[in-house]
């Protein structure tokens, strides 16, 4: 039986829901059943080390690797609690942990996802005398991500006909020179001579943080908002009592105190984490939940503390089916990329492109010059243009109104930047953000700007889909025909469904804009 969470515990609110498994976003154990075994070893070491997880186990009568439920759960209770003891992780300018193995220059010099990568490798090289060994014996031994696949497999995403697209099969591939390059300045340290690290064990060690990490809070220390709130608020308090009222001074420290006190439940309110200044982990247990993005909720990293804990999701779980959740708001791109898998009915995938470049190079009647220059001068709204995102629910808000000013009249323009003091006044308190000229064209204009915009979008995906050798209904008759067959190699299909995915985006673009326009 694991141990009790403690009230010092901070959550990672993982909101967790099940559903039964689909074949495409399981992973399957790359070594068959050893990784699987060793997963019931991995639960009992991490309750024995404080973990709250008596409520998961797995089930060896599956196929794949996961955590099934051992009762039911119900909505909003704690799934899994561990001590952050127990997490693999790496902290913003953190001194190297092991600097007989890795130079610190190496380390310093290296992005946070490198210095977890080699921690890793180096635990993983001590075998049963790491501390972590019950774990890392559960990974898999290899992710079948784009750092593996040859030129002639990531053509057949048939990517690169757009700027966007050729960004992401360049992406890929830097990733592996990256790696390359950070083993080179290994050559000399004693991760290599002494523990004989290779280049494939690195590309392993790094395949893993990227489909496994978390980026969670770190512990916090006295000089936080939420300690030094709390300390100017007791001071408050203390202060008013009348023995220490008579002081010359206790009027103006009370002011202080009032003052700092504010400031600090405004920053713990309204404040924001930057991704920079987390801890990157890789966390026992929690990481061994597979994933769905059908789940209802996410995952979402959050405070420092003693433990970390898994939050199931307002449905709880029923007894003895898997637990799933969805990797953040993950696209296909970035699990093909990162995880190594597709995701047929996610909800979470986009498609990138960019409009701006469309509109300059193939829009006969171009926009107003002043307004072109606006968009350029405006990183929003050039960003909103430049990497535009397509979902299942059409393109980003961002992506219509920076449209809608680019494509305006120029009365429309002058209108929009003539002070309305009622418009503003909507706009801080529909929107809650300060407003500036292009607040306007959140909403629908003159109907030519609108039909506009509706043949710009609908021209920009349709050049994009005749740019495809295939067209979504070949790629889902080829799909049809692969389930009769076993000719076909994993990637094949991997590249088949991700081509059906980003299709099924534009051709929803096109029919909702032509019926638009």
């Amino acid at each position: 039986m694991c141990n009790r969470r403690t009230s010092s515990s901070i959550l990672i609110s993982v909101f967790l829901t099940i559903v039964k498994a689909q074949l495409q976003t399981t992973e399957e154990c790359p070594a068959g059943a050893g990784q699987c075994d060793a997963v019931p070893e991995l639960l009992s070491w991490a309750a024995a080390h404080g973990a709250q997880c008596d409520r998961l186990h797995t089930d060896t009568t599956l196929a794949i690797r996961g955590l099934t439920a051992t009762t039911d759960i119900p909505g909003g209770s704690v799934i899994v609690s561990l001590p952050r003891s127990l997490a693999l992780s790496v902290s913003p300018s953190q001194s190297c942990p092991v600097p007989h193995l890795i130079p610190e220059d190496v380390w310093s010099s290296s992005i946070k996802n490198f210095q977890l990568a080699l921690f890793l490798l180096a635990e993983s090289k001590k075998g049963r005398d790491s501390a972590w060994y019950p774990y890392i014996a559960t990974l898999p031994q290899h992710v079948d991500s784009l750092v593996h696949w040859s030129d002639t497999e990531l053509h057949e995403l048939q990517y690169g006909a757009t700027g966007p697209e050729q960004q992401f099969l360049q992406e890929a591939k830097q990733q592996l020179d990256d790696i390359k390059e950070l083993y080179w300045k290994l050559e000399s340290s004693g991760l290599v001579t002494e523990l004989n690290s290779t280049l494939e064990d690195l590309v392993w060690a790094s395949d893993i943080v990227r489909s496994r990490a978390f980026a969670i809070s770190a512990p916090e220390g006295w000089l936080s908002p939420k300690s030094i709130g709390i300390a100017a608020f007791m001071a408050n308090v203390v202060l008013r009592i009348p023995f220490f009222r008579q002081w010359q001074a206790t009027k103006r420290i009370i002011s202080i105190a009032r003052s700092v006190t504010f400031m600090c439940i405004g920053g713990i309110l309204f404040g924001t984490q930057h991704v920079g200044n987390m801890d990157l982990a890789l966390l026992p247990v929690i990481d061994s939940i597979n994933h769905n993005s059908s789940s209802l909720g996410h995952l979402q990293p959050g405070g420092g503390g003693a433990t970390v804990e898994a939050i199931i999701g307002p449905d709880g779980a029923q007894a003895f089916q898997e637990v799933t959740a969805a990797y953040a708001t993950a696209s296909n791109e970035v699990l093909l990329q990162h995880y190594g898998f597709v995701d047929m009915d996610n909800a979470h995938d986009e498609y990138t492109a960019d409009i701006l470049s469309f509109i300059e190079e193939n829009v006969i009647d171009q926009p107003n010059e002043e307004q072109l220059q606006d968009v350029y001068a405006n990183p929003a709204l050039k960003t909103a243009l430049s990497q535009a995102k397509l979902t299942s629910q059409g393109w980003s808000k961002d992506t219509v109104t920076a449209l809608r000013y680019l494509l305006a009249s120029e009365e429309e323009s002058r209108a929009a930047k003539s002070l309305q003091p009622v418009r503003w006044v909507t706009e801080v308190v529909q929107y809650w953000q300060l407003p500036t000229f292009g607040y306007v064209f959140k909403e629908a204009q003159s109907h030519a700007t609108e039909t506009r915009v509706d043949q710009v979008l609908s021209s920009l995906c349709q050049e994009i889909s005749k740019s495809k050798p295939t067209s979504l209904g070949d790629d889902e008759t080829a799909v049809a025909q692969l389930q009769q067959t076993d000719s076909a190699t994993y990637r094949q299909k991997l590249a088949l469904q991700f081509r059906i995915g980003y299709k099924t985006l534009l051709n929803k673009c096109i029919l909702q804009h032509n019926n638009s326009s």
